[in-house]
């Protein structure tokens, strides 16, 4: 019995149902406007955390806080995206899939409360190191992105429709277990 029990958990363990990891922003533009200098930056930490329920579908969420400056004004919110993962290619080495999801961040904008919101799909690819690590990468936005007055006065995107571009380009880093 002792024995079925650690071949059961040793199974158990191999199968690494569950991912963590995320992804980390750092970004400063300068974009020349009528010959004034507007400068903007971007800090981002964005831990991730799923669930492969099969090789195919896993559910997963990202959550974290997000800082945009532009010029005088500030934007910081606290976001979760929670979203569906479907694999359409796998090979040993890489796989592609696409996120549909949700996404929903408050936080301030200059003093007023700041409201972010999403709803899309975004297309990605693992290259997968070994059993247990992976690199990630997300590539363009196909949805829906806005937010409330003081969130857009302040830096927050809105868009309808595909968005690829090099600002929708996110890497991560997954550790499976």
């Amino acid at each position: 019995m002792a024995l079925m029990a650690i071949m059961t958990l040793a199974a158990t363990a191999q199968e690494r149902k569950w991912y963590a990891g995320g992804q980390l922003t750092l970004g400063r533009t300068t974009t020349e406007l009528s010959g004034v200098s507007l400068k903007s930056t971007q800090v981002a930490v964005m831990p991730e955390l799923g669930y492969n329920l099969t090789d195919k579908f896993a559910l997963g969420a990202i959550f974290g806080v997000d800082y945009r400056k532009t010029g005088d004004s500030k934007l910081t919110t606290f976001n979760i995206n929670p979203y569906a993962r479907a694999t359409y290619f796998q090979t040993d080495l890489i796989s592609l899939f696409v996120d549909g999801g949700v996404g929903f961040g408050i936080g301030r904008a200059n003093g007023h409360t700041a409201v972010t919101y999403q709803i899309g799909f975004r297309p990605g690819v693992s290259l997968n190191l070994s059993d247990r690590f992976s690199l990630v990468a997300h590539v363009g936005f196909l949805g829906y992105q806005s937010g409330n007055r003081p969130a857009k006065r302040n830096g927050a995107p809105e868009n309808w429709g595909l968005d690829l571009n090099s600002n929708n380009l996110l890497f991560g880093f997954y550790y499976h277990f």
